[in-house]
């Protein structure tokens, strides 16, 4: 089994006309090396090569993203 934890992180943000934001989107991936076996005129070669897995999107209204960065800022503060 894979380890997975999150190592990269996307946000997105939609605004209505007005460019109020509506909603905003996290997006968590991790990146790991895949492996694969190939079999060539040579033999057999292992080729590696990175890759990522998306693992959650978090949709947020705006209420709801500025709680999460409140507590994000009091975590970071008693840290």
């Amino acid at each position: 089994m894979k380890p997975v934890y999150a190592n990269t992180f996307g946000l997105h943000k939609v605004c209505n006309s007005e460019g109020e934001i509506m909603e905003i989107t996290l997006d968590a991936t991790y990146k790991y090396m895949e492996t694969a076996m190939t079999v060539t005129a040579n033999g057999v070669e292992t080729v590696s090569a990175p890759t990522a897995e998306q693992v959650v999107s978090i949709v947020m209204n705006r209420a709801s993203a500025l709680s999460l960065r409140a507590l994000l800022d009091k975590m970071l503060k008693e840290g």
